[in-house]
């Protein structure tokens, strides 16, 4: 197992703890401890399913006991949602709890990723990965793997905005009372994470077993259905607390 496998380890094992850490009125211990195991699996293993049937389908149909190979890499952000989220409802239908309780469960999983992503993008960065476009910018960055042009560091703009930026607009939203009620902080985390993940997908190069769709990277286009996804259930929610008032 390599350094770089250690370090996405222990990102993950971060993860775990804050999960356990966090306070709530919601959530007693043993409550925290099985949420958080269910989360931290489901996304490990949405995460790794999505990257292998998003990104290299073909491969891992030749050579499906890669598939289990994590150590090696290859993990999918949206995979890791659709994971967390299918683990969390797991434990909230087997823990018999209610649906506020799981959509609160997803609330946390998010205020987490705030830290959680940004380390995983750094770690992107350290290990000389999914790098971003050639550039003459005078910060652009020589990739060992890639060649010897400058690239931007794109790993680090999407850091900075998947984390400090986008936390900081949550802040605002709160402050301004829009994140009342369960899964308002999940909709507004997706919606921003979609859209900064947009707009710096056009610093990144596209992975080379994929390419571009229409100058698009496969990133931009999930993306996409982030933000649809995001919007539509806001506004659910939204019509749902006019007709209880």
């Amino acid at each position: 197992m390599d350094i770089g496998s250690l370090s996405y380890g222990g990102v993950y094992l971060l993860g775990f703890v804050l999960y356990l850490l966090m306070p709530s009125q919601f959530f007693p211990f043993s409550l925290k401890v099985n949420y958080s195991l269910f989360a931290a699996n489901g996304a490990i293993i949405g995460g790794r399913l999505g990257y292998v049937l998003f990104y290299e389908p073909v491969y891992y149909l030749n050579n499906p006991f890669e598939i289990i190979e994590l150590w090696k890499g290859g993990m999918s952000f949206h995979g890791g949602v659709l994971g967390l989220v299918a683990g969390c409802l797991l434990c909230t239908y087997l823990t018999k709890n209610s649906r506020e309780l799981f959509f609160r469960a997803l609330d946390r999983a998010c205020l987490i990723a705030l830290v959680i992503i940004p380390l995983g993008r750094c770690c992107n960065y350290l290990n000389g990965e999914l790098w971003g476009r050639i550039t003459q910018l005078p910060w652009g960055v020589v990739f060992e793997g890639a060649d010897t042009n400058p690239r931007h560091p794109v790993q680090l703009y999407e850091a900075f905005f998947e984390g400090p930026v986008l936390g900081l607009l949550l802040y605002f939203l709160y402050q301004r009372k829009l994140l009342k009620g369960p899964l308002t902080i999940s909709c507004y985390y997706l919606l921003g994470y979609s859209l900064f993940r947009f707009f710096t997908e056009f610093f990144r190069e596209a992975d080379s077993m994929v390419g571009y769709f229409h100058g698009f990277t496969l990133g931009q286009i999930l993306c996409i259905f982030g933000i649809f996804i995001s919007v539509f259930l806001l506004k659910k929610i939204g019509r749902e607390f006019v007709e209880s008032c």
